[in-house]
C-alpha cells in the first residue's frame, strides 16, 4: 500500500510539474509574440484623433484605417521605442474598405511585420492583437477567431477606440488582417473585426505619391483625387454625417473647378456648418463669400441676402457692412426683415 501511494505522488508531481512547465512555455511564447511584433506596430496621432498602424515594408511604408486620418491635418506616428515620423505620402486609399497604406518620412530601415503565408483561419484558433486603445500605447491582447468571411475576422481579443490599424496575429506571430471595428460596447460584448490580408497587401508597391509640397493632409489627398475618388471621398463624408469634414473634402475643388452658379447656396451654407463646428475663420469667410455670390448670382436670393444680414449682425468682421445689408433686406424683402429682428 506505502509502494503505491509512494508512486501516486510521484506521479502527481510530474503530472504538476509538466503543467507548470507548459504554462510558462505558453507565457513566454505569447510574451515572445508580442516582443517580436510590437517593433512593427505604430501609434498615430492626428490633430483630433488617434489610432495604429502596422509597418509593411523597411522603408516604412505601413497600412491603417482610413477613419484614424480621414480628417487629418497632419499625421504623426510612434514607434515602441520612442522615435517619431510624419507621414509624407501614400501608396493607396480606399475609404469604402476603409484602407490607407501610407509612407513615412524618415531615411532608416523598419522591422516590417511578417505577413501570413497562408489563408486557412480556424474559429477558436488563438490570436493576439497590439494596438493603442483609447490612447494607450502598443497593448497587447489575446482572444480567439469567433468567425471569418473573405471580407472580415471577428473575433474576441479585447479592442477599443483607437485600435483601429492594429495588427491581428495568429499564434506563430503573422499578420492576419488590421483591426478595424467593433459593435457598440453598451449594445453588445466583445464583438470586434479585422479586414483580412488580402484586402491591401497586394498594393503596398504601388506608386508613392509624395506629399513634398508638405501640404495640410486633407487638401494633398484631395488634390490627387480625381472626380470620381472626390465622390468616394464626399459620400463617406455624408455617410458619417461629419459636415466639417464634408467641406474639408470639397475646398480643394472648389479651387480647380467652375461650380454651376446653383450650387453657390448650398456651397455657403456646408462652410457655414463647417465653421460652426471647426471654428475656423477661413470656413466662415468662404461662406460669406458664397453667400455674397449667391446673392449676386440671384441664387436663392433672399435667403443669401437674410444670411448676409443676421452674418453681419453678429459677426465682427462684417460689423461695416451690417447697416447696408440689413437695410438692403428690409427693402427687397420686408418679412425676412422682420423676421430677422425675431432673432
Amino acid at each position: 500500500m506505502l509502494k503505491k501511494c509512494l508512486i501516486f505522488c510521484i506521479f502527481i508531481f510530474l503530472q504538476n510539474n509538466a503543467l507548470a512547465k507548459n504554462s510558462v512555455f505558453n507565457e513566454n511564447s505569447a510574451s515572445s509574440i508580442y516582443k517580436n511584433n510590437v517593433v512593427s506596430i505604430l501609434y498615430i496621432e492626428t490633430q483630433d484623433s488617434s489610432g495604429s498602424g502596422v509597418i509593411l515594408k523597411e522603408d516604412g511604408t505601413f497600412v491603417t484605417c482610413f477613419h484614424v486620418i480621414a480628417n487629418a491635418d497632419y499625421i504623426m506616428t510612434k514607434l515602441e521605442d520612442g522615435s517619431i515620423y510624419y507621414v509624407n505620402g501614400f501608396r493607396y486609399i480606399n475609404p469604402l474598405s476603409d484602407v490607407a497604406i501610407l509612407t513615412l518620412d524618415a531615411k532608416r530601415e523598419f522591422i516590417p511585420i511578417t505577413i501570413n503565408p497562408e489563408n486557412n483561419l480556424n474559429i477558436g484558433e488563438k490570436i493576439y492583437a497590439i494596438s493603442n486603445p483609447q490612447g494607450l500605447q502598443f497593448v497587447f491582447s489575446e482572444g480567439i477567431i469567433n468567425q471569418y468571411t473573405k471580407d472580415y475576422i471577428q473575433f474576441s481579443a479585447p479592442i477599443s477606440s483607437g485600435s483601429s490599424g492594429g495588427a491581428l496575429l495568429n499564434q506563430n506571430g503573422n499578420l492576419l488582417g488590421i483591426i478595424t471595428s467593433q459593435f457598440n460596447p453598451s449594445e453588445s460584448q466583445n464583438i470586434n473585426f479585422a479586414l483580412p490580408n488580402e484586402y491591401y497587401v497586394s498594393k503596398t508597391n504601388n506608386i508613392q505619391i509624395k506629399n513634398s509640397d508638405n501640404l495640410n493632409w486633407t487638401d494633398f489627398l484631395v488634390k490627387h483625387a480625381d472626380e470620381e475618388q472626390f465622390k468616394v471621398y464626399t459620400d463617406y463624408a455624408l455617410n458619417q454625417e461629419n459636415f466639417s469634414m464634408l467641406y474639408k473634402y470639397l475646398k480643394p475643388f472648389l479651387a480647380r473647378y467652375d461650380f454651376p452658379e446653383e450650387l453657390y447656396p448650398k456651397i455657403a451654407v456646408l462652410a457655414l456648418f463647417a465653421y460652426v463646428f471647426d471654428a475656423k475663420e477661413d470656413n466662415l469667410n468662404d461662406s460669406i463669400k458664397y453667400f455674397k455670390l449667391s446673392y449676386e448670382k440671384k441664387q436663392n436670393e433672399e435667403a443669401a441676402l437674410f444670411a448676409l444680414a443676421l452674418l453681419s449682425t453678429f459677426i465682427k468682421s462684417m460689423e461695416n457692412t451690417s447697416d447696408f445689408y440689413v437695410s438692403l433686406l428690409y427693402r427687397k424683402y420686408p418679412t425676412s426683415f422682420y423676421k430677422l429682428l425675431e432673432i
